[in-house]
């Protein structure tokens, strides 16, 4: 698997697990690259990504969730929401999809 065009040549990468990838982009302030196939079947590259920031919720809206949410949360579950730092936008990329972290291939080792 190659991205040299776009940036990424993870032919002989070293590996990183997947747990280890979700808890380094957990960290406040992270920026990392990543690799990762969309649901059409294309790879694409984003060289500057980090944790999508969100505003602090009103602590009176998380003491109870209606039907429509849950069911939203539910078919959201595997997906990350990140932002480009280069186009300046959010994005959702599943985490089964993703195949480079910062130069290494991702182990899904599960």
């Amino acid at each position: 698997m190659s991205f040299t065009n776009k940036g990424m040549d993870l032919t002989n990468a070293r590996e990183i697990t997947l747990k280890t990838v979700l808890h380094q982009i957990q960290q406040a302030g992270t920026v990392f690259s990543l690799a990762f196939r969309k649901l059409d079947g294309s790879y694409c590259y984003k060289e500057q990504v980090k944790k999508n920031p969100t505003k602090v919720k009103d602590p009176e809206s998380l003491e109870k969730k209606d039907l429509s949410s849950i069911q939203r949360n539910m078919t959201k579950a595997g997906v990350l929401i990140l932002y480009d730092e280069l186009e300046k936008h959010p994005f959702e990329v599943k985490v089964e999809l993703m195949v480079g972290f910062n130069g290494y291939k991702i182990f899904h080792n599960y």
